[in-house]
């Protein structure tokens, strides 16, 4: 067989369709096993619990000031969220294992057919001597990209809004281009990603206008029509930001942003343009797309094709530079940003028919000094100036990125294809490279990793039910609806997941007044600076309430927390993974009943708390 022969194989759409599946199911397929281990923190602790409680409370439409009562001794209903949200109604029609994984699953398809969809019609140009193949291979890239999923589709619609949006501009628009734009805030997030994609939109719209002296009324009238379908699915936000005084959230207080030295914004910058944000904006751009990239943009310079021979020696020395971790090395450098921007304005400059590529460079660039001048101390004045920055996380401007870098990516590999013999099958060699890192750093495992749990060893149903059923049983008292619990040495999700009413909880915006009664149950013991300038999770923080750090058969001899403070919230039992062995506390916290858990489940104690003093 002849090499072209094999070439043409090599780059057949019904060959890559094929591979493009089985790679997106082997990717999928954790999420299928019986037992299957996701992140616990904001996943397991946090959103999976605030879609599940608002899903049954029997209140997903109440007012905002109506109270659900399951978590934080109960929390106005304007703390969950808004109703028009796919995932919450996933988890109303379906048990929320079932429903985070129908979530997932619909997550990468789009993300797939989004960026297909994309590169096709606006990036990649049809040759015959690489057919479709950069636009599989920017496809699948992008649905492979581990995406948090309490967003749901924000990031993966990107590439499919950005079309839309293309083709109203040019004036190829069809109905279902306005469409998408209607229905795109059931399944994304205005404050997760689309607000700062709007203003980049804008701002994008100002040039445009500038540049040819008129605005384009089609462009600006598509991104008003996207804020205000957000504004109105988010009008319980809106409402309570703006026309309600009574409602004072615990993010007024925020004081986690405008913290660092320059220096520090600076690593932070460099931070966000290598890695993202994890866990929430992932794009590998450190292991694949930059190195790849930065030598595309050196390619880029020579006139012509290289010859075979050449092509062969540039492959190895590609190669050999992933083997031997150079690009780890050159990455990481404090040079490394103002190395890569004077590269990048060069190739604009001297290369105008591949602007594309070293323009979106300096972009993400922009974009990663922004979001870390966020972080820089000497720019704290902007808080008293604008207050809206105490609590609004400007840093997830950056969350365009692995949008961004999937584009470069395939910029990249039409350098290649054009400079350089043999592409194809370095190609497949970095799909198949790529797929075993994805399946590393995948958000679904098949086997216990640190930072990760199953459903059933993190909430623990089975171990749950032998207790309440016990509890019922022993303490007449108990009653499910009004019983409070607090939880110590372990996250008050488990207890909330399976139907228990808490006095503690992880809220991202609660009633500051809540803030303050609560820190009184561990102040006296712990000073959590943590809590003091964040305090979305209001947890008893004298003791660690991390899975990974939970040990079996652990004895406690000294309690630290307050029990008048606990009373005080109207606590009725403490839940906890360990045994109380402190003599001060006897009187006070009696063991009621224990069950042991399965082994990577926690054991559970249940203390019933005496308020006689209070009384």
């Amino acid at each position: 067989m002849s090499y072209n022969s094999i070439h043409k194989y090599l780059i057949d759409n019904r060959l890559w369709a094929f591979v493009s599946v089985v790679l997106i199911g082997w990717y999928l397929s954790p999420l299928f096993y019986h037992t299957f281990y996701i992140p616990t923190f904001d996943n397991l602790d946090s959103n999976i619990i605030w879609f599940k409680i608002l899903a049954h409370s029997g209140m997903i439409f109440a007012p905002n000031d109506a109270i659900v009562p399951n978590m934080m001794n109960g929390l106005p209903r304007l703390s969950y969220g808004s109703e028009f949200n796919l995932i919450l109604w996933l988890y109303y029609f379906f048990p929320a294992k079932t429903a985070y994984i129908i979530n997932e699953v619909l997550i990468h398809l789009i993300a797939f057919a989004s960026m297909f969809i994309f590169l096709k019609s606006y990036i990649v140009p049809p040759r015959r001597y690489y057919g479709l193949v950069p636009v599989f291979v920017g496809s699948l890239y992008f649905a492979l990209l581990p995406f948090w999923s309490g967003a749901g589709a924000s990031i993966p619609l990107l590439p499919l809004v950005t079309y839309a949006l293309l083709n109203i501009k040019t004036r190829r628009d069809r109905w279902w281009d306005w469409g998408l734009l209607v229905l795109l805030p059931l399944y994304s997030s205005l404050i997760f990603l689309y607000m700062f994609y709007i203003a980049l939109g804008g701002l994008y719209l100002l040039y445009d206008a500038f540049r040819h002296k008129r605005l384009d009324l089609r462009l600006f009238g598509a991104l008003f029509l996207m804020g205000t379908m957000f504004l109105l699915s988010e009008y319980r936000l809106v409402y309570a930001m703006f026309f309600d005084p009574g409602f004072v959230s615990h993010r007024t207080e925020f004081d986690i942003f405008f913290q660092e030295n320059l220096w520090e914004s600076y690593r932070l910058a460099l931070v966000n343009f290598l890695q993202g944000h994890v866990p929430h904006a992932q794009s590998f751009q450190q292991a694949f797309v930059l190195p790849l990239a930065l030598i595309a943009l050196v390619l880029i310079f020579k006139k012509g094709r290289f010859s075979k021979k050449e092509s062969l020696v540039i492959w190895i020395m590609i190669l050999a530079s992933f083997y031997a971790n150079f690009w780890d090395i050159v990455l990481i450098h404090k040079f490394t940003l103002p190395g890569i921007a004077l590269l990048s304005i060069v190739a604009y400059v001297l290369r105008p028919r591949d602007r594309l590529l070293p323009g979106l460079l300096i972009l993400l660039l922009i974009l990663s000094l922004c979001a870390a001048c966020f972080e820089y101390k000497g720019l704290h004045w902007l808080v008293d100036v604008f207050p809206i920055f105490r609590a609004l996380n400007m840093i997830r401007m950056i969350f365009v990125e692995p949008f961004v870098y999937t584009i470069i990516l395939v910029l990249a590999v039409l350098v290649y294809f054009r400079k350089l013999h043999f592409t194809v099958w370095m190609v497949w060699l970095f799909i198949a490279v790529m797929f075993i890192y994805s399946m590393q750093h995948s958000f679904y495992q098949t086997k216990p990793k640190e930072g990760y749990a199953s459903f059933e060893s993190y909430y623990a149903p089975k171990t749950f039910d032998r207790l309440l059923g016990r509890l019922s049983q022993v303490d007449k008292a108990f009653d499910v609806n009004t019983s409070r619990f607090a939880s110590y040495g372990m996250e008050p999700a488990v207890s909330l997941y399976n139907g228990l009413h808490t006095v503690d909880g992880y809220s991202t915006n609660y009633p500051l007044s809540y803030k303050y009664t609560f820190r009184r149950v561990f102040s006296p013991f712990h000073k959590s600076h943590l809590y003091d300038i964040w305090g979305s999770k209001v947890y008893i923080a004298s003791i660690l309430t991390d899975k990974k750090y939970y040990q079996k058969g652990l004895k406690i001899r000294k309690l630290r927390f307050d029990i008048k403070a606990l009373c005080d919230l109207g606590t009725d039992y403490i839940l906890s993974p360990y045994y109380f062995n402190d003599s001060r506390y006897s009187d006070r916290v009696k063991l009621v009943t224990y069950v042991k858990g399965d082994r990577n489940s926690w054991d559970l104690y249940l203390y019933r708390l005496s308020c006689f003093e209070k009384e």
